[in-house]
């Protein structure tokens, strides 16, 4: 329940794209002057001030800046990296992995610090790769046949199956850790530096404390020119990525999950 609604209010609270439309109805809809017109010039500066990507790409920054460098010691190995699903999921025709928006860096950052011998094992938690679908079915298999192909033996991965969003993340991995005798102290948690913030808060609430690697860093911009002023829709999108992520930080508040 919680997951469905999340995502329809994602939808409808946190899309510049799905502003512009609905206030575009509004103009073709309304009757009265007075509010078509109120309609057209929230709509022209909705896609003037959501369409900049010098804009966009310089909050993103500000508001992961906090967690955009790494807690881990230089000489320090862990007994697990915990990497937070979302990246991927399998073509159960082809064995191929598809990957989500920029989110692989998750598991391939997970995979370079094994080769490096800094981590023994690597845990995924809630990933489409391997977790439980509603039907009891899982591509659980056929990814851990993908990275022994790739040279990573099947025992080096712990699935985490049930996990729908972080909370669960959170939960599940603690039960793990726990039926495993592993200490968080011992732990790398991996994941997306704009997930960060909510993913840290939620491990604190079950008792984790691990170290972290954020991946997908923003830079500051570093140069403008006129160009940078020219509308563009990945602005949009990127703004929506960002409002996803307060939204969810506020209702993990309100819900008392962190």
């Amino acid at each position: 329940m919680f997951f469905e609604l999340s995502k329809f209010l994602n939808f409808f609270l946190t899309s510049p794209i799905s502003w512009i439309f609905i206030l575009l109805t509004g103009v073709c809809l309304c009757k009265r002057k007075h509010r078509k017109r109120v309609c057209l010039i929230c709509c022209i500066t909705v896609f003037i001030v959501f369409t900049n990507k010098l804009s966009a790409d310089y909050v993103r920054y500000l508001a992961v800046k906090e967690y955009s460098t790494a807690v881990i010691s230089p000489s320090k190995n862990y007994e697990l990296a915990i990497v937070m699903g979302g990246f991927g999921s399998m073509n159960k025709e082809t064995g191929q992995m598809k990957y989500e928006l920029d989110r692989a860096d998750r598991l391939w950052e997970a995979v370079r610090l094994w080769r490096k011998g800094r981590v023994k094992r690597i845990l995924i938690t809630g990933d489409p790769t391997s977790v439980i679908q509603p039907d009891g079915t899982s591509t659980k298999e056929l990814f851990l046949q993908y990275m022994e192909e790739m040279g990573i033996p099947k025992e080096t991965f712990i699935l985490e199956q049930q996990a729908r969003n972080t909370r669960e993340n959170a939960i599940f991995t603690a039960e793990i850790l726990k039926k495993k005798e592993i200490e968080d102290k011992e732990c790398l948690l991996i994941t997306s530096v704009s997930h960060m913030k909510r993913s840290l808060a939620c491990f604190k609430k079950t008792g984790i404390h691990p170290d972290y690697l954020p991946v997908n860093i923003y830079s500051a911009p570093e140069s403008v020119s006129h160009r940078a002023f020219y509308p563009q829709w990945e602005a949009a999108i990127e703004w929506q990525e960002l409002m996803n992520e307060w939204l969810g930080d506020l209702a993990y508040r309100i819900m008392g999950y962190v």
